[in-house]
């Protein structure tokens, strides 16, 4: 099957399983979000976009609907979950209410937004500046006896300082 250029993948997901419960409005406004986010690539990364700012004038362009019924196609589209409405901080505009003035309001195809801003534990841990020593407070034994005799037990985060003072008398003593 040959790669067409200047065409817009449209995930099977719509087709299969969205596609009847969709209006001819909800339709368009969907195809348009994808058409500007999954349908441009980025010549130097590679990267499809994923989200883009599209006014309710451009809606309004591309699709020949009025302004009101785009807007409510928005709304339903975003409470089916097929799109997300962004403002510039990257926060969810859940309702119509939340849009309502906003200059410049990011669209993104949900199921791929948030694929994309799903993080690993291996990313959490590489935005933080350190690796703090009490992200685990798992109970363990301490290798050598207290003044009583006895073992006690002491978080990961004390047996972590314990080092740390052990390290320094031995650096300076």
């Amino acid at each position: 099957m040959p790669y067409y250029h200047h065409s817009t993948q449209v995930p099977n997901e719509i087709f299969d399983e969205h596609l009847p419960y969709l209006n001819q409005t909800q339709l368009k406004v969907l195809l348009v979000v994808i058409r500007q986010t999954l349908g441009w690539v980025n010549p130097k990364t590679k990267q499809r976009k994923s989200k883009d700012w599209i006014s309710i004038s451009f809606f309004s362009k591309k699709t020949r609907l009025t302004h009101k019924s785009i807007s409510l196609a928005i709304s339903s589209l975003v409470y089916k979950n097929l799109i997300v409405a962004l403002d510039n901080k990257n926060q969810e505009l859940r309702h119509p209410k939340d849009r309502r003035g906003k200059k410049r309001i990011y669209y993104a195809y949900a199921p791929l937004y948030r694929a994309l801003k799903r993080k690993t534990c291996v990313k959490k841990l590489n935005d933080l500046s350190i690796y703090p020593p009490d992200t685990k407070q798992t109970q363990t034994k301490r290798n050598t006896p207290p003044e009583e005799g006895r073992y006690f037990r002491q978080t990961d985060a004390q047996r972590y300082q314990a080092i740390l003072q052990k390290t320094k008398k031995d650096s300076s003593g």
